[in-house]
C-alpha cells in the first residue's frame, strides 16, 4: 500500500490481523502514533512505514515481533529513544534476535530517535 496517498491514522483494524506478515505504507500521508498494538502482530516480518508523518515515540511492544527481519521508519516526526526492547531484537540479545534492519531518524545532532542499534540512521 505504499505509494498510495493514504491519509490519517494507522487503523486499529490492521493490529488485529494476526496472521500479517509484511506491512507496507511507506510514502503515505500517515499521521498519528505507532499504536502499542502493533505487538500483536506476532508473524509480521517487514514494517515499513517510512516517508509518512507519525509522531510520538516508537512503543516498546515492537519488541514482541520476534519474526520482525527488517523494519524501517525514517523520514517521520518520530521523536525519544529506540525502546531496548527493539534493540534487543536488533543486537540479538533476545531470542531469536532476525532483525537485521532497522532504520529510523537518529542522525541528527541531537537526532529526532536516539538509537545505538540501528543498523543506519536516515
Amino acid at each position: 500500500m505504499d505509494f498510495n496517498q493514504i491519509t490519517g491514522v494507522i487503523p486499529d483494524e490492521i493490529y488485529g490481523l494476526n496472521s500479517l506478515q509484511q506491512l507496507d505504507l511507506n510514502d503515505n500521508e500517515i499521521t498519528g502514533s505507532i499504536s502499542s498494538n502493533i505487538g500483536d502482530l506476532q508473524f509480521l516480518t517487514f514494517f515499513q512505514v517510512d516517508h509518512n508523518q507519525l509522531s510520538d515515540t516508537i512503543p516498546s511492544e515492537m519488541g514482541d515481533l520476534s519474526n520482525l527481519r527488517i523494519a524501517f521508519l525514517s523520514d517521520n516526526d518520530l521523536t525519544g529513544e529506540m525502546p531496548s526492547e527493539v534493540c534487543a531484537l536488533r543486537n540479538n540479545t533476545s531470542p531469536p534476535g532476525v532483525l537485521g534492519v532497522l532504520v529510523t531518524d537518529c542522525s541528527g545532532n541531537p537526532p529526532e530517535v536516539d538509537c545505538p542499534c540501528c543498523s543506519s540512521c536516515a
